[in-house]
C-alpha cells in the first residue's frame, strides 16, 4: 500500500511539473523560449544558457545557467540566424541575465510582420561554440 501511494504521487508530481513547464509557451504562441546547444552531446542536456523572446515589446532576455566558465552569446537577425547580425550581446557568470526591449529603439526596434533570426551560442575568449539556431516569426 506504501509503494502504491508513493508512486501515485510521484506520478502526480510529475504530470503537474510537466503541466507547470508548459504553460507559459502554451499561453502564448508569441513567447519562445531558446538553448545553447548541449555542452556535452550526447543527450546529456547541460545548457549553458536559456533565452526567452516575448514579441509583445520585442523582449529578448539571456541568461547564463552554468557555472562552466563560458558565456552566452546572442546574435538577432533579420530573416534568419545566419543573416546580417542587427545586434549582439553577451552575459556571463551563472545566474546571471540581460535584456533588450524595443522601447530602447534603434536597433532593439524589430520589425512586424518579418522573421527574426537568432543564433544563441556558448562564448569563452573571443570564440563562439555550440550554437543553436531559432527562427521566429514577429507578428505581434
Amino acid at each position: 500500500m506504501r509503494i502504491k501511494r508513493t508512486a501515485l504521487t510521484i506520478g502526480a508530481a510529475a504530470a503537474a511539473l510537466v503541466v507547470g513547464l508548459q504553460s507559459p509557451a502554451m499561453a502564448s504562441d508569441s513567447y519562445h523560449v531558446m538553448n545553447t546547444g548541449d555542452a556535452f552531446g550526447g543527450g546529456i542536456f547541460d545548457y549553458s544558457g536559456e533565452a526567452y523572446f516575448t514579441e509583445h515589446g520585442d523582449i529578448l532576455k539571456i541568461c547564463d545557467t552554468d557555472a562552466d566558465g563560458y558565456a552566452v552569446k546572442m546574435y538577432v537577425s533579420l530573416d534568419d540566424a545566419y543573416g546580417a547580425t542587427r545586434y549582439s550581446f553577451t552575459r556571463g557568470g551563472e545566474g546571471n541575465c540581460a535584456t533588450h526591449r524595443a522601447s530602447e529603439g534603434g536597433a532593439y526596434d524589430l520589425p512586424e510582420n518579418r522573421y527574426i533570426g537568432f543564433l544563441f551560442c556558448r562564448y569563452k575568449d573571443g570564440h563562439e561554440s555550440e550554437c543553436r539556431a531559432y527562427r521566429f516569426y514577429n507578428d505581434y
